[in-house]
């Protein structure tokens, strides 16, 4: 069988990098970049995983799709929800109704599998805790028995990024994400060979992985270099050029190609920033610095100390809201909100602001009226932050949530979303202040221990807001 159009997605893939590592070892992406056209494709604000993800799949700008983020805020609750808040369907959604043959594979941001009549739809790692994909995952569901029995189970624990800490996790890393594109490539070319697809979309998020724990290895220049493992990220790089090749072999001689990635990568600093705690210092917010101290701990335990199946039973057994309600006072445990006129989710990838709004959250105390004033008097203080290490400039854009978002849902961002500025080339780490020193103000560096990272906890590679887009014809 063959494809009229195959695109491949590529998580997190950073065009510096495929330069760097030249034709030589990525030929395959090296040939579709000269036989077609490719550009510095620019994120949707902000650079990250589902709202980039959905705004591609659905062609659609958050506004109108509705997904800014892996959760959702109702008040001063946090929810998982992933893609389940998504407002619109899938590009494959819309050509199964014309008639199109077509298969979504992998994406995130895509659970419960869209109903396609005529192909075939595979989610991806929606649930924050899931370790392997069921039944609920894939439509028909009769697919995912023919991929459990050729292949066996679609697992998603193979690579447990909570579990860095364990010794010589990083050095196992390169050698993980390889086989896991093997197996990957091996699933879509079996997939590709079932049917005669208009249209095959299929997902690798190795590139994304690799560069969130490996950035350190990778570059020499990282103010949190580790020697040794050079040629880790590169490695990663290369069994994805293989994948690419290969399945582009498979789909035939007239196939369309597209790669594409959600964002770019590149590394995080040594800086802290605790936004809440600068909001604090401007006299927005109120905390007791205690209240959210002991369930961030508590998440932190359950993250890093139980496995994935484990984590995957108790959740389960305790049914969805668990997550948000240790997620929601782990974020805003230590809030006084009769007090507090702004505040932050402290979100590395998705720095925001939330303005409380009468009337609007629970505790609101900002009288809408208010609204426009206010969002004017932070915006002046973000953009004039100085690190105090450095004395440079922290902030470098302040948008509106209506300055960068149209639709229907524009009122699901948050009041005000942040473009950072670079501290000497790297990110910021912006961290949750409920596990900042009590004493401590909003800056700190990060201790040695602390360089490699770790989910929730500035993980040394990071988004940049260039990802990779490249087209090319037969």
């Amino acid at each position: 069988m063959s494809a009229r159009h195959l695109l491949i997605g590529l998580d997190g893939a950073d065009v510096d990098v495929i330069d760097a590592l030249g034709e030589s070892q990525l030929p395959a992406i090296h040939a579709l970049m000269q036989r077609g056209a490719w550009a510095r494709l620019v994120s949707v604000q902000p650079p990250a995983t589902l709202p980039n993800w959905t705004t591609l799949l659905t062609g659609l700008d958050p506004g109108e799709h509705g997904v800014f983020d892996f959760t959702t805020r109702n008040g001063y609750r946090v929810a998982f929800t992933g893609g389940t808040v998504r407002e619109a369907p899938t590009l494959a959604a819309r050509l199964d109704r014309m008639g199109r043959r077509c298969a979504c594979i992998g994406f995130p941001g895509t659970w419960p599998p869209e109903r396609l009549e005529r192909g075939a739809f595979v989610s991806g790692w929606d649930s924050p805790v899931a370790f392997e994909a069921d039944r609920s995952f894939v439509h028909p569901p009769e697919l995912h028995d023919a991929i459990h029995a050729r292949f066996g189970p679609m697992r998603f624990d193979d690579v447990d990024e909570l579990g860095v800490q364990q010794p010589g996790w990083h050095g196992r890393l390169p050698e993980l994400l390889e086989q896991r594109v093997h197996r990957k490539t091996e699933l879509a070319r079996w997939l590709l060979g079932r049917e005669p697809w208009d249209l095959f979309m299929f997902y690798f998020g190795e590139s994304d992985t690799g560069a969130h724990h490996l950035w350190a290895f990778h570059d020499p220049g990282s103010p949190r270099h580790r020697p040794g493992g050079l040629d880790s990220l590169a490695r990663v790089y290369r069994a994805l050029d293989r994948a690419v090749a290969r399945l582009v072999a498979e789909a035939g001689p007239d196939v369309e190609v597209t790669l594409v990635s959600d964002h770019g990568s590149g590394g995080s600093g040594d800086t802290v920033l605790y936004l809440n705690r600068v909001l604090e210092d401007a006299g927005l917010l109120v905390s007791t610095r205690l209240g959210g101290r002991l369930m961030s701990r508590a998440k932190d335990v359950a993250l890093t100390k139980l496995g994935p199946r484990t984590r995957q039973a108790l959740f389960s057994l305790a049914g969805r809201a668990l997550p948000g309600f240790v997620e929601s006072r782990a974020r805003f445990g230590g809030i006084r909100w009769a007090k507090t006129q702004a505040f932050s989710d402290e979100l590395g990838y998705f720095p925001a602001i939330h303005l409380n709004v009468r009337g609007r959250e629970p505790e609101g105390v900002v009288e809408p009226s208010d609204v426009p004033a206010l969002r004017e008097r932070i915006r002046e203080h973000l953009l004039a932050l100085k690190n105090p290490f450095t004395g440079e400039r922290v902030v470098d854009r302040v948008w509106s949530r209506e300055e960068l978002y149209r639709g229907p849902y524009v009122d699901r961002a948050p009041d005000l979303l942040l473009g950072m500025c670079l501290d000497r080339g790297y990110s910021y780490n912006i961290m949750p202040s409920a596990g900042a020193p009590i004493g401590g103000g909003a800056w700190r560096k990060l201790r040695r221990d602390e360089h490699l990272g770790r989910k929730g906890r500035s993980l040394a590679g990071s988004h940049r807001d260039r990802g990779l887009f490249v087209a090319a014809g037969p």
